[in-house]
């Protein structure tokens, strides 16, 4: 199945979501995503088909609050949820209340603690050089605000807007096409979102690579996208 079979990328109507494509998140980088290179050459065909691109930069100050090195005794992957503040033992450089006010308002009032990455002027924080990043209309930066982290493209993990919905909309788009990193986190979650705000999704499973690349993960993620409208195509099987 040929890319022109699933979406004209020549479309007016349709933009390109690349999510994320960031050194830090490739082999080699300070969070990276097994076989999260392998996409890149993918990614850049299709930046030079569509006539809206749009790049996703995670740009995270230092000391943000999804880092473990935030937190006192913590390590990367670790969980933080409002179990910890009740540990007398437990120290981060966020207040008791700060960290309460986060975490009840992000889904399941937990947040996956991340070695530090993607913070701006450092070369991890960089694209990969072999993305065309002059084809890009928008470079959206997220993730930027301290006390907050943001997996989507489009709306923080508190829920607050990014501005990239109204951006498309104001350009008439309503079909995008997801590709980047990484699956299970930050092009899962802008998916997910881009279908609740009423854009037709496509997903790429076949140029993203998940954290966790254990089938079952993914297979859970995948039923979950395709139940909330999003359509999951694999163009390295067509």
């Amino acid at each position: 199945m040929s890319q022109n079979q699933l979406i004209n990328p020549e479309s007016l109507s349709a933009a390109l979501i690349v999510v994320d494509q960031q050194i830090d998140f490739q082999p080699g980088g300070a969070l990276p995503v097994t076989g999260g290179d392998q996409v890149v050459e993918g990614i850049s065909d299709l930046m030079h088909k569509f006539k809206t691109v749009v790049l996703s930069q995670d740009s995270h100050p230092q000391g943000h609050i999804s880092f473990a090195s935030s937190h006192k005794g913590k390590k990367p992957y670790d969980i933080l949820s409002l179990d910890d503040l009740n540990d007398s033992n437990f120290e981060s450089q966020f207040s008791r209340d700060r960290l309460i006010n986060y975490l009840l308002s992000i889904p399941q009032h937990k947040q996956t603690l991340w070695p530090d990455h993607c913070v701006p002027g450092t070369p991890g924080w960089e694209f990969d050089p072999r993305l065309p990043v002059e084809k890009a209309d928008l470079i959206l930066r997220k993730g930027k605000r301290i006390d907050c982290d943001s997996y989507s493209a489009f709306q923080e993990n508190d829920g607050r807007t990014t501005g990239l919905a109204g951006y498309l909309k104001g350009k008439n788009i309503n079909t995008l096409y997801l590709v980047g990193l990484a699956g299970d986190y930050c092009v899962n979650w802008s998916a997910y979102d881009a279908a609740q705000l009423g854009f037709k999704v496509i997903y790429d499973y076949s140029l993203t690579r998940f954290v966790d690349a254990n089938p079952t993960n993914a297979n859970q993620i995948i039923q979950r996208l395709k139940f909330s409208g999003v359509e999951v195509k694999n163009t390295s099987a067509a």
